[in-house]
């Protein structure tokens, strides 16, 4: 059975696979148990760079966030979504 450090490290791992160095400031923003208790819904805060203007080559930095279900028995990573935070 898979605690919820381990489920954040996996949602990490998985994460920095996928991004390899496209963010910054990876955090882990909220867990929570389904209530059926088999899975952990992860959530990852990351920061990107993004275009502040089309006419001017500066940027500003956006926070995005993804949502991850992992299975706690087996550890599997089922699902990665956008998570909207308003």
């Amino acid at each position: 059975m898979l605690d919820v450090k381990q489920a954040s490290k996996l949602a990490t791992e998985y994460f920095a696979s996928l991004y390899e160095n496209k963010y910054h400031n990876l955090n882990l923003e909220e867990v929570e148990i389904s209530e059926d208790g088999k899975y952990w819904y992860i959530t990852l805060g990351y920061d990107i760079d993004r275009p502040f203007s089309v006419a001017l080559p500066f940027t500003k930095t956006g926070r995005e966030f993804k949502r991850f279900k992992i299975d706690i028995e087996t550890g599997k990573v089922l699902s990665m979504q956008i998570r909207k935070i308003d």
